[in-house]
Protein backbone atom coordinates (compact mmCIF):
# COMPACT_ATOMS: atom_id res chain seq x y z
CA UNK A 1 0.00 0.00 0.00
CA UNK A 2 1.23 3.57 -0.58
CA UNK A 3 4.14 2.25 -2.10
CA UNK A 4 5.43 5.01 -4.36
CA UNK A 5 7.13 7.92 -2.89
CA UNK A 6 5.98 10.77 -2.84
CA UNK A 7 6.66 13.50 -0.17
CA UNK A 8 3.28 14.66 0.11
CA UNK A 9 2.18 11.45 1.54
CA UNK A 10 -1.37 11.35 -0.93
CA UNK A 11 -2.13 7.95 0.74
CA UNK A 12 -2.00 8.42 4.79
CA UNK A 13 -0.58 10.76 6.48
CA UNK A 14 3.14 9.87 7.54
CA UNK A 15 2.46 9.06 11.39
CA UNK A 16 1.44 5.48 11.98
CA UNK A 17 -1.12 5.94 14.43
CA UNK A 18 -4.31 4.25 14.24
CA UNK A 19 -6.40 6.82 12.81
CA UNK A 20 -4.10 6.72 9.83
CA UNK A 21 -4.25 2.86 9.33
CA UNK A 22 -7.73 2.06 9.41
CA UNK A 23 -7.09 0.66 5.47
CA UNK A 24 -4.52 -1.09 6.54
CA UNK A 25 -6.38 -2.92 8.91
CA UNK A 26 -8.80 -4.00 6.75
CA UNK A 27 -6.82 -5.00 4.43
CA UNK A 28 -5.14 -7.15 6.83
CA UNK A 29 -8.47 -8.94 7.50
CA UNK A 30 -9.57 -9.16 3.96
CA UNK A 31 -6.64 -10.68 2.69
CA UNK A 32 -5.85 -12.75 5.35
CA UNK A 33 -2.58 -11.71 5.89
CA UNK A 34 -0.99 -12.71 9.09
CA UNK A 35 -0.01 -9.21 9.71
CA UNK A 36 0.51 -5.62 8.44
CA UNK A 37 3.32 -3.48 9.08
CA UNK A 38 3.28 0.45 8.80
CA UNK A 39 6.24 3.09 8.55
CA UNK A 40 6.07 6.45 9.64
CA UNK A 41 7.81 8.81 6.80
CA UNK A 42 11.57 8.27 6.83
CA UNK A 43 10.80 4.53 7.94
CA UNK A 44 12.88 4.12 11.07
CA UNK A 45 9.82 3.10 12.66
CA UNK A 46 7.85 -0.16 12.33
CA UNK A 47 4.07 -0.69 14.35
CA UNK A 48 1.88 -3.83 13.00
CA UNK A 49 -1.09 -4.84 12.76
CA UNK A 50 -2.27 -8.24 13.59
CA UNK A 51 -4.31 -11.07 12.08
CA UNK A 52 -7.27 -10.13 13.39
CA UNK A 53 -6.84 -6.47 12.25
CA UNK A 54 -6.60 -5.24 15.67
CA UNK A 55 -3.07 -2.61 15.84
CA UNK A 56 -0.52 -3.73 18.25
CA UNK A 57 0.98 -0.72 20.87
CA UNK A 58 4.51 0.29 19.96
CA UNK A 59 4.83 -0.47 23.91
CA UNK A 60 3.64 -4.09 23.27
CA UNK A 61 5.72 -5.13 20.36
CA UNK A 62 8.65 -3.43 22.20
CA UNK A 63 8.26 -5.95 25.18
CA UNK A 64 7.72 -8.87 22.81
CA UNK A 65 11.13 -7.96 20.72
CA UNK A 66 13.40 -7.38 24.14
CA UNK A 67 11.39 -10.62 25.82
CA UNK A 68 13.53 -12.67 21.97
CA UNK A 69 16.42 -10.73 22.77
CA UNK A 70 17.70 -10.19 26.68
CA UNK A 71 18.97 -12.08 29.32
CA UNK A 72 20.64 -12.20 32.94
CA UNK A 73 24.20 -10.81 30.62
CA UNK A 74 22.13 -8.05 28.92
CA UNK A 75 20.64 -4.47 29.17
CA UNK A 76 18.49 -2.56 27.37
CA UNK A 77 17.53 1.48 27.00
CA UNK A 78 14.57 3.14 27.17
CA UNK A 79 13.18 6.18 27.60
CA UNK A 80 11.75 7.52 31.08
CA UNK A 81 8.51 6.60 29.64
CA UNK A 82 9.16 3.10 29.53
CA UNK A 83 6.13 0.98 29.89
CA UNK A 84 6.14 -1.25 32.74
CA UNK A 85 5.27 -4.13 29.78
CA UNK A 86 9.33 -3.37 29.01
CA UNK A 87 10.25 -3.28 32.73
CA UNK A 88 8.18 -6.93 33.27
CA UNK A 89 10.53 -8.54 30.90
CA UNK A 90 13.40 -7.27 32.25
CA UNK A 91 12.76 -8.12 35.42
CA UNK A 92 11.55 -11.91 34.25
CA UNK A 93 15.01 -12.58 32.73
CA UNK A 94 16.76 -10.32 35.35
CA UNK A 95 17.96 -8.08 32.12
CA UNK A 96 19.62 -4.51 33.36
CA UNK A 97 16.97 -1.35 32.47
CA UNK A 98 19.04 1.53 32.02
CA UNK A 99 16.45 5.17 31.73
CA UNK A 100 17.00 8.26 29.91
CA UNK A 101 15.39 11.51 28.93
CA UNK A 102 12.71 11.08 25.90
CA UNK A 103 14.57 11.57 22.36
CA UNK A 104 16.31 8.74 20.54
CA UNK A 105 19.84 10.62 20.48
CA UNK A 106 19.48 10.67 24.51
CA UNK A 107 19.25 6.57 24.17
CA UNK A 108 22.02 6.16 21.68
CA UNK A 109 24.07 8.32 23.85
CA UNK A 110 23.59 5.86 27.07
CA UNK A 111 24.05 2.51 24.65
CA UNK A 112 27.49 3.67 23.58
CA UNK A 113 28.01 4.42 27.14
CA UNK A 114 27.13 0.94 27.78
CA UNK A 115 28.75 -0.73 25.08
CA UNK A 116 31.85 1.27 26.30
CA UNK A 117 32.41 -0.42 29.34
CA UNK A 118 31.58 -4.12 27.64
CA UNK A 119 27.69 -4.24 28.54
CA UNK A 120 25.87 -6.17 26.22
CA UNK A 121 23.20 -4.21 24.74
CA UNK A 122 21.22 -6.21 22.10
CA UNK A 123 17.85 -4.35 21.79
CA UNK A 124 16.68 -0.31 23.37
CA UNK A 125 13.91 1.97 21.89
CA UNK A 126 11.03 3.50 22.48
CA UNK A 127 7.58 2.74 22.54
CA UNK A 128 6.16 4.45 19.71
CA UNK A 129 7.59 1.86 16.93
CA UNK A 130 11.07 2.81 16.90
CA UNK A 131 13.66 0.49 18.05
CA UNK A 132 16.59 0.01 18.47
CA UNK A 133 18.98 -3.18 17.21
CA UNK A 134 22.62 -1.92 18.22
CA UNK A 135 24.08 -5.07 17.07
CA UNK A 136 22.88 -4.80 13.68
CA UNK A 137 23.93 -0.66 13.83
CA UNK A 138 22.94 1.81 15.90
CA UNK A 139 19.75 3.50 14.42
CA UNK A 140 16.24 2.76 13.69
CA UNK A 141 15.79 0.64 11.31
CA UNK A 142 11.84 0.16 10.07
CA UNK A 143 13.01 -2.74 7.69
CA UNK A 144 14.68 -4.30 10.62
CA UNK A 145 12.18 -3.99 12.97
CA UNK A 146 9.96 -5.92 10.74
CA UNK A 147 12.15 -8.43 9.94
CA UNK A 148 12.38 -9.17 13.69
CA UNK A 149 8.93 -9.37 14.16
CA UNK A 150 8.37 -11.17 11.37
CA UNK A 151 10.81 -13.73 13.38
CA UNK A 152 8.93 -14.15 16.22
CA UNK A 153 5.37 -14.79 14.79
CA UNK A 154 6.85 -17.60 12.82
CA UNK A 155 5.75 -20.21 14.98
CA UNK A 156 2.59 -18.02 16.66
CA UNK A 157 -0.45 -15.28 15.59
CA UNK A 158 1.03 -12.25 16.37
CA UNK A 159 -1.80 -11.94 19.03
CA UNK A 160 -0.30 -14.65 21.05
CA UNK A 161 3.12 -13.28 20.68
CA UNK A 162 1.26 -10.19 21.88
CA UNK A 163 -0.84 -11.25 24.54
CA UNK A 164 0.89 -11.33 27.70
CA UNK A 165 2.05 -7.89 27.19
CA UNK A 166 -1.60 -6.28 26.52
CA UNK A 167 -2.64 -5.74 30.27
CA UNK A 168 -1.90 -2.30 30.54
CA UNK A 169 -3.73 1.24 30.30
CA UNK A 170 -2.10 4.21 29.04
CA UNK A 171 -3.53 7.30 29.13
CA UNK A 172 -1.46 11.07 28.12
CA UNK A 173 -2.74 14.45 28.47
CA UNK A 174 -1.33 17.86 27.28
CA UNK A 175 -1.37 21.05 29.61
CA UNK A 176 -1.09 24.00 27.68
CA UNK A 177 1.02 27.31 28.44
CA UNK A 178 1.58 30.54 26.57
CA UNK A 179 4.65 32.14 28.32
CA UNK A 180 7.73 31.09 30.29
CA UNK A 181 6.21 31.82 33.67
CA UNK A 182 3.74 29.60 32.90
CA UNK A 183 6.05 26.66 32.05
CA UNK A 184 8.06 27.44 35.25
CA UNK A 185 4.61 27.14 37.15
CA UNK A 186 3.41 24.46 35.34
CA UNK A 187 6.81 22.74 36.59
CA UNK A 188 6.80 23.85 39.63
CA UNK A 189 3.21 22.25 40.38
CA UNK A 190 4.76 18.86 39.48
CA UNK A 191 7.67 19.00 41.60
CA UNK A 192 4.90 19.69 44.07
CA UNK A 193 2.95 16.53 43.19
CA UNK A 194 6.14 14.44 43.33
CA UNK A 195 7.12 15.97 46.54
CA UNK A 196 3.19 15.02 47.89
CA UNK A 197 3.87 11.41 46.44
CA UNK A 198 4.63 8.07 49.00
CA UNK A 199 7.36 7.15 46.38
CA UNK A 200 10.46 8.65 45.35
CA UNK A 201 10.39 10.22 42.20
CA UNK A 202 12.89 9.60 38.99
CA UNK A 203 13.69 12.92 37.43
CA UNK A 204 16.11 12.01 34.57
CA UNK A 205 13.18 13.31 32.24
CA UNK A 206 10.51 15.39 34.37
CA UNK A 207 9.10 13.39 36.85
CA UNK A 208 8.30 9.95 36.90
CA UNK A 209 6.57 8.44 39.95
CA UNK A 210 6.28 4.42 40.44
CA UNK A 211 3.41 3.36 42.52
CA UNK A 212 3.78 -0.48 41.63
CA UNK A 213 0.46 -1.00 40.25
CA UNK A 214 0.62 2.08 38.09
CA UNK A 215 3.04 5.20 37.18
CA UNK A 216 3.23 8.79 36.45
CA UNK A 217 5.62 10.63 34.36
CA UNK A 218 4.77 14.72 33.64
CA UNK A 219 7.42 16.75 31.73
CA UNK A 220 7.50 19.72 29.46
CA UNK A 221 7.28 18.56 25.51
CA UNK A 222 10.71 19.70 23.63
CA UNK A 223 8.31 20.82 20.49
CA UNK A 224 5.38 21.93 21.97
CA UNK A 225 4.30 24.53 24.13
CA UNK A 226 2.64 21.64 26.48
CA UNK A 227 3.62 19.86 29.69
CA UNK A 228 2.80 16.23 29.24
CA UNK A 229 0.84 13.80 31.53
CA UNK A 230 1.49 10.09 31.02
CA UNK A 231 -0.18 7.72 33.00
CA UNK A 232 -0.06 3.93 32.60
CA UNK A 233 -1.74 1.73 35.01
CA UNK A 234 -3.12 -2.31 35.26
CA UNK A 235 -6.51 -0.80 35.02
CA UNK A 236 -8.17 1.90 32.87
CA UNK A 237 -10.12 3.51 35.18
CA UNK A 238 -6.60 3.68 37.61
CA UNK A 239 -4.44 4.91 34.71
CA UNK A 240 -6.84 7.87 34.19
CA UNK A 241 -8.17 8.31 37.97
CA UNK A 242 -3.88 9.16 38.31
CA UNK A 243 -3.83 10.89 35.19
CA UNK A 244 -6.53 13.55 36.61
CA UNK A 245 -5.16 13.89 39.80
CA UNK A 246 -2.05 15.37 38.09
CA UNK A 247 -3.42 17.03 35.65
CA UNK A 248 -5.86 19.05 37.88
CA UNK A 249 -2.59 20.02 40.43
CA UNK A 250 -1.38 21.56 36.77
CA UNK A 251 -4.23 23.24 35.55
CA UNK A 252 -4.30 25.08 38.83
CA UNK A 253 -1.00 26.07 37.99
CA UNK A 254 -2.05 27.17 34.97
CA UNK A 255 -5.25 29.15 36.46
CA UNK A 256 -2.94 31.37 38.94
CA UNK A 257 -0.88 32.94 36.20
CA UNK A 258 -3.38 33.98 33.53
Amino acid sequence: MNATPDGHFPGRPSEPIASNLTALRSLVTASGADVGIAHDGDADRAVFIDEQGQQISGEASLAALAAAELDSNSATVAAVNVSQRLVDVCNRVDATLELTPIGSTNIITKIRELQTADISVPIAGEGNGGVFFPNFRLVRDGAYIAAKFLRLICDQPASSIIEPYTEYANVRTNIEYDSEEGLEALMMSAQEFAEEADVTPNTVDGYRLDYGDAWVLIRPSGTEPVVRVYTEADKKSRAQKLADAAANKLYDAVDDVR
